[in-house]
């Protein structure tokens, strides 16, 4: 399966975000390679998630080809939580973890609703609230957006409601944006409010999701990332225990790479990270 950064939705994204796009091929198989220019540094090179991994001559072509300062292979996030969506839905809750099912049930009972949505002004609205009471903000509404338009009818936005609120269709309790390519569902953003959290409106979410992708014919449900300790982050715990729950075999990626041409850098890089140099 490929991955969806190497698709031609992920590509159009980029391009929308200000990266230039080329397509080349490692050991013949496609692969896409970002560009953007980075003031008085010059160009930057990246290849995410590339099936098949580049060797340092390819590497070198690139940066020559483009004059880049500096071409990075980029497999973030470096480990993530994948679940086998060709099992029952009865299969996959009985592989849920206790609690989790508790809360799928108990947001059930709270009367809350799950609607397929075009709102994403109102996700990136929450998203942005949630991010601020995490302790961080992060202007990412470009981003979201352009992601969501990006992709398309391979877009699902996904929203949670109180079924009692007139006013429901402005305030959102919960929702994730699901993008789908190649048989792979991806759970790639998320938000929620302290009321939804309260009403485990997230755990009902993301059951809803997995259903929706089953639906899509979808053989994988992949969670985007959960905490790698190869690279410490403590904000990734908390909605690590909370993908963890909902079951899934864990898969790891290498770890990014990054060659610096300029001459500069190579000297901080050495001196800072020098496990980083090909």
């Amino acid at each position: 399966m490929q991955d969806l950064r190497q698709s031609e939705e992920f590509a159009h994204y980029m391009e929308k975000i200000g990266w230039k796009v080329e397509e080349s091929k490692i050991y013949n198989v496609k692969c896409k390679i970002y560009f953007k220019k980075i003031p008085l540094l010059g160009w930057f090179a990246k290849i995410t998630r590339p099936q098949n991994s580049p060797n340092t001559s390819f590497i070198n072509q690139i940066a020559k080809k483009h004059k880049a300062f500096a071409v990075k292979i980029d497999y973030s996030p470096t480990k993530t939580l994948r679940l086998d969506l060709t099992k029952s839905e009865n299969e996959i809750l009985k592989q849920m973890k206790k609690d989790c099912r508790y809360e799928i049930r108990k947001a059930q009972k709270n009367k809350i609703i799950v609607k397929q949505s075009v709102d994403i002004e109102s996700f990136i609205k929450m998203w942005h609230k949630n991010a601020l009471h995490r302790g961080f903000w992060i202007p990412f509404g470009k981003e979201i957006k352009s992601i969501y338009e990006a992709f398309g009818k391979k877009a699902y936005l996904l929203l949670v409601f109180c079924s009692n609120d007139s006013e429901h269709d402005s305030n959102p309790l919960a929702g994730s944006l699901i993008l789908i390519h190649d048989c792979i569902a991806s759970y790639f953003h998320a938000a929620s409010t302290p009321k939804g959290r309260k009403l485990s409106a997230p755990y009902l979410v993301v059951w809803e999701a997995i259903k929706l992708a089953k639906k899509k014919r979808c053989q994988v449900f992949d969670f985007e990332g959960i905490y790698d300790e190869r690279f410490p982050i403590k904000s990734w715990r908390g909605f690590t225990h909370f993908k963890k729950s909902f079951g899934g075999k864990e898969v790891e990626y290498p770890s990014p790479i990054i060659k610096f041409y300029n001459p500069v850098l190579i000297l901080v890089n050495k001196l800072l990270g020098p496990n980083l140099l090909l």
